[in-house]
């Protein structure tokens, strides 16, 4: 029973998402500087949260000032933990995706019209360059969410982060926001589509970590010190 339900609930999801997508190209067609992002946060996201079977709540709000740009880490745990972000966040956000997305049909299209970012992990110098990119993103006032651990957890716990965040981090030298998501992999356990669960999940925000609380450390001290602090969220 359970495989059924979460089968028809991913039929309306991906039907939900396409038609997103779709209303998304038309206002790229006309030009609207953010109607992707608005299309993301306000159309998609809200609508595709609870019909997985989770409400989203954010805990922390006031740590973040809307007009500071931020270069945003955080867990990573489930698919759901993307729209989840696009609807908590207080402001239009900017991921870093795997180069693997853009093969997607239309998705893969609709990443890169929006402004993401994608990475090739498998080359160090494209890498390098999407870095610089993303670098050049935040410092222009965007929001760029990274997930440090590079893919989404296997078993539940936050593994350790890689350096790439702390290399844009370094470079644009905005205040790295923490979060911690919880109760997204009950929801949608990770690469189990058809087990979708119900719950609440919970988007926690740390005190943002300014570039001269970081300068003294290594870059592997920087990654180890930011998992710490989103581990005790």
């Amino acid at each position: 029973m359970r495989a059924i339900l979460s089968f028809f609930k991913l039929l309306i999801f991906g039907i939900w998402s396409f038609i997103a997508i779709m209303l998304g190209g038309l206002l790229y067609n006309f030009q609207w500087k953010d109607g992707m992002a608005w299309i993301a946060k306000y159309f998609w996201a809200p609508i595709v949260i609870p019909l997985i079977g989770g409400w989203a709540k954010i805990e922390g709000l006031d740590k973040i000032d809307p007009k500071q740009s931020y270069l945003i880490m955080g867990n990573h745990n489930s698919f759901i933990d993307i729209p989840v972000l696009f609807k908590t966040m207080p402001f239009y956000t900017y991921f870093i995706a795997k180069k693997e997305l853009r093969k997607i049909p239309l998705l893969g299209w609709y990443i890169g019209a929006y402004g993401m970012i994608y990475i090739d992990r498998s080359d160090r110098i494209k890498a390098k360059e999407s870095i610089a990119h993303a670098g050049k993103l935040v410092s222009a006032g965007k929001h760029v969410i990274i997930f440090p651990e590079g893919t989404k957890s296997k078993d539940g716990n936050i593994a350790p982060f890689k350096k790439g965040g702390f290399h844009l981090a370094e470079q644009a030298q905005v205040p790295i926001l923490p979060l911690k998501i919880d109760g997204a992999r009950k929801v949608w356990p990770n690469k189990q589509p058809f087990k979708l669960g119900f719950g609440k999940i919970k988007v926690i925000i740390g005190d943002p970590i300014w570039p001269e609380d970081l300068k003294e450390m290594e870059i592997s001290d920087q990654a180890k010190y930011v998992r710490e602090m989103i581990l005790k969220l």
